[in-house]
């Protein structure tokens, strides 16, 4: 017969001697369920002695754990936590997932194992809990939105671990995200664009490599005022990705195909643009994201120039809100942006247009039901 017992961390001598740290609650015996110390399992089975530890400190885990033992049932299949990371980490390579979100599992996966060798917590088994998923979260220091996606990440690593039966529990929604106040959806005016492109004449005419820095900045506001891309396809748009005055590309983040026709001033634009590479604003030579970080300069210098406030996004914005009240659907609409219809609701529902119609004439009725005869 197998019984669980606490077993209580005791307090260590420091270089002084002096006995420091160790569970407060040791005195409360091995029965005692509230503290986070490490559950055993002890007593007889088949004849022999058994002693050893369920790599857990949740009293529910470790019962389950123990009728799976009584049971006959192997339950020394685990992993270090830091093999299981590793093995995480290589299987979003060898799945082909983009360069950001590798980067993004490394972020979070790998001060997680981190954090776990800090805490004495060796096993993938004694790792991912709800407590100690908490426990972890409770040290990031990231944005509302930020943390929001590495606890995702965080799900999608419990996934991984439970398929290979490396850990007992589904966090699930148990580790909850903050809440999150998306800021309102505001586009560039047709005034603000206009002062905008102004402030080009404006703009310092070569840069240190000689090319026509107005020619060139021009081009890339155009390029996203008329494509709605994100900065990030902007950066990385291929000439070859122009055919017969039509965009034809796989966007980065959703990896959606876009394929529209471009305006002639925007298609002139791009032709002034001569850097010796197959992209049109940017080497190929040194990464993305430092190419990503000057354009971010640029752009923020040339609004500083034209007295506007906001970020290249705003001019997805601007279309998307363009085209919703010309009462183009937002299954048009989530085509040219490269997102789905939900996603476009989401963030554009007060300008769709038919949406509106129908809003004023739900309130019109009110008001006419209540006009004095």
């Amino acid at each position: 017969m197998l019984k669980l017992f606490r077993r209580h961390i005791l307090p260590k001598a420091n270089s002084d001697g002096v006995l420091e740290g160790g569970c407060k609650h040791a005195s409360k015996g091995r029965g005692y369920k509230k503290c986070g110390c490490p559950l055993w399992a002890e007593g007889t089975k088949d004849g022999k002695r058994i002693r050893k530890s369920l790599d857990t400190a949740n009293w529910e885990i470790a019962s389950d754990k123990l009728l799976k033992i009584d049971a006959g049932v192997d339950i020394t299949k685990d992993a270090a936590s830091s093999k299981a990371v590793e093995d995480f980490l290589a299987d979003c390579k060898s799945r082909n997932l983009g360069n950001a979100t590798q980067l993004k599992y490394r972020q979070t996966l790998n001060p997680l194992s981190e954090w776990a060798a800090k805490n004495g917590i060796s096993t993938v088994r004694a790792l991912l809990t709800v407590e100690n998923l908490k426990k972890y979260v409770a040290t990031l220091t990231n944005s509302p939105l930020t943390l929001g996606k590495k606890i995702e990440q965080l799900r999608t690593f419990n996934t991984y671990c439970l398929d290979l039966e490396w850990c007992d529990q589904n966090i699930g929604k148990k580790v909850k995200k903050p809440i999150v106040k998306n800021p309102p959806v505001v586009p560039f005016t047709q005034e603000q664009h206009k002062a905008i492109l102004e402030a080009i004449g404006k703009y310092p005419t070569m840069n240190s490599y000689g090319h026509d820095n107005r020619a060139r900045v021009l081009a890339f506001v155009l390029t996203l005022r008329y494509t709605a891309l994100r900065i990030s396809d902007v950066v990385k748009l291929r000439r070859d990705a122009i055919r017969k005055g039509r965009l034809l590309l796989h966007t980065t983040k959703t990896g959606a195909t876009i394929h529209l026709p471009l305006p002639k001033v925007l298609l002139k634009a791009l032709k002034t643009i001569e850097n010796g590479s197959p992209y049109f604003f940017w080497s190929g030579k040194n990464g993305l994201k430092a190419a990503l970080n000057v354009w971010g300069r640029s752009f923020a210098a040339l609004l500083k120039l034209a007295d506007v406030e906001g970020h290249p996004h705003m001019y997805r914005h601007m279309m998307a809100i363009e085209l919703l009240e010309k009462n183009v659907t937002i299954e048009h609409v989530a085509a040219i942006l490269g997102n789905s219809p939900a996603i476009v609701y989401k963030h554009y529902a007060p300008w769709v247009a038919s949406r509106q119609k129908a809003l004023d004439k739900a309130v019109m009725q009110v008001w006419e039901s209540q006009s004095p005869e």
